[in-house]
């Protein structure tokens, strides 16, 4: 194991080696037990992540079993609308607050089931069939730390995610990463996305917007407005 890394996370890693069949519940009881200091994570910031990228994310390690991150969030910062791909069990603790967005698939086709926001020291548990999307909503950087595992598979368990971007009307299948506006290199297939109700537009595009206003992309929100404008000149 590399030592560098914080002692909090060691004790977890620890923990884990000594359970065998590891579910929701047990990695829940893991990781709200660990006492992590904000400050030891220091080390993989990734807060000046290129504006390309959506928000900042940092391996820490990996052990073909499970996998822990660290995300960094500059104020703006979100995810597009995915799953986890072959994760069977995982979670995010919360450093801070955090906007959140729940949906459900059917047939492909994207269903709104909860706004909520977290706050610091929740933990939030995370499968592979989990769609959501997070952000930061606020003023602060913030940080996540994640935890994705499988107990059938021993390598890629973040490969087979889905990326559901309504402003390209695109589902896309990558390797675990998710963010807005995905480089064609991380994408392996896509797929035609469905419909959407507009009401889950109109929510989803304000919280992405800034991203693409931020990086001169002004044909994708001009796309948005075009989708929603169908929707109310219907």
């Amino acid at each position: 194991m590399d030592h560098n890394i914080p002692g909090s996370l060691q004790n977890l890693i620890g923990n884990l080696s000594e359970c065998q069949d590891i579910g929701n519940l047990q990695i829940s009881e893991i990781v709200s037990q660990t006492k992590f200091r904000y400050k030891d994570f220091e080390p993989y910031f990734t807060f000046n992540h290129p504006d390309s990228e959506s928000y900042g994310r940092k391996l820490i390690f990996d052990n073909g079993n499970y996998k822990i991150l660290l995300m960094s969030w500059k104020p703006g910062d979100y995810t597009a609308i995915h799953n986890h791909g072959y994760t069977e069990w995982g979670c995010v603790y919360f450093f801070g607050d955090a906007a959140h967005r729940l949906y459900e698939v059917e047939q492909n086709k994207l269903i709104s089931v909860e706004k909520d926001n977290f706050s610091r020291g929740q933990v939030a548990l995370v499968c592979g069939e989990l769609t959501h999307l997070m952000g930061n909503s606020g003023d602060k950087d913030l940080a996540t730390l994640h935890i994705y595992g499988s107990n059938t598979r021993k390598d890629s368990i973040s490969e087979n995610a889905k990326i559901f971007a309504p402003e390209h009307q695109k589902i896309f299948t990558t390797k675990g990463t998710a963010f807005l506006n995905m480089s064609k290199l991380l994408i392996q297939e896509e797929a035609e996305l469905p419909p959407i109700n507009p009401y889950l537009l109109e929510d989803y595009f304000g919280l992405v917007k800034p991203f693409y206003k931020r990086n001169g992309i002004s044909l994708v929100p001009t796309n948005m407005e075009k989708q929603l404008n169908q929707f109310t000149s219907a």
